[in-house]
């Protein structure tokens, strides 16, 4: 009994699983992680297996007899293991994924894992589209932004896409022939934001000032002075037929 106690317990010790922890940093800045484990004076090995957007690397910091540090990794230059953290600088989107450290010395392994999150501000606007129907628009951020209205309407059409910067891009547009009332507001929430972002458009009468207005009054009033030119071309040349005839006839 005591051997089948022991063959239990000893695999135990020898293999220790510490928490998963979250970690945030914004796109550009640097990110630690630190391993907070205890291996003493023994340690003989630290290393990193990255699992990240769409690929996977390892980092590995090794001391050997006499104090002699060596390193190994197939990972971004921007990484460096020291000890027992993992420095990243100027952290991008496709840094995010899970972070798993292995630190073993002579007696023990320890492992603990972590997701990293790069968060990547959108940038954000209020206009109406082509139909009139106002459309609110919050680019290039990550996590993806969520978007509300007020009033609220379930006749609301929001999409999200992925940009080739990995960031994401959303769209929503609240449907003009559900709008009661002259404006609406939208209103954009996201990590990055201490507070939401809003922004009214007037939904009342009036000519809109958009560049698309301004280009089809510009072809308008050419097109009609144009028009009006042809017509007093036509009536003078229509005036003068007569008169060149009587003066040939004396």
């Amino acid at each position: 009994m005591s051997m089948l106690l022991l063959l239990l317990v000893v695999p135990i010790l020898s293999s220790m699983v510490l928490k998963a922890g979250m970690v945030t940093v914004r796109r550009g800045d640097p990110a630690v992680l630190q391993c907070e484990v205890d291996p003493g004076d023994t340690l003989l090995v630290v290393t990193w297996k990255l699992r990240l957007y769409d690929s996977s690397c390892v980092i590995s910091y090794k001391i050997e007899e006499d104090n002699i540090k060596t390193s190994y990794s197939s990972c971004s230059t921007r990484m460096r293991s020291d000890h027992l953290s993992l420095a990243i600088s100027n952290t991008e989107i496709s840094d995010e994924g899970t972070y798993a450290c292995e630190v073993a010395n002579d007696n023990y392994t320890f492992f603990r894992n972590f997701s990293l999150q790069v968060l990547a501000q959108p940038s954000t606007f209020l206009k109406l589209n082509n139909d009139g129907s106002p459309e609110c628009r919050a680019i290039g951020g990550n996590p993806p932004a969520e978007i509300s209205w007020i009033p609220h309407s379930d006749d609301i059409n929001t999409t999200k896409l992925e940009d080739p910067d990995r960031t994401w891009s959303v769209i929503s547009t609240f449907m003009k022939k559900r709008i009661n009332g002259t404006s609406v507001t939208c209103v954009v929430s996201h990590p990055t934001l201490r507070n939401p972002w809003k922004e009214d458009i007037s939904l009342s009468g009036g000519y809109k000032f958009r560049f698309d207005n301004i280009m089809r009054l510009i072809v308008t009033v050419i097109f009609t002075v144009l028009f009006i030119g042809f017509l007093l071309y036509l009536k003078i040349k229509c005036q003068n037929i007569p008169g060149e005839q009587k003066t040939e006839d004396r």
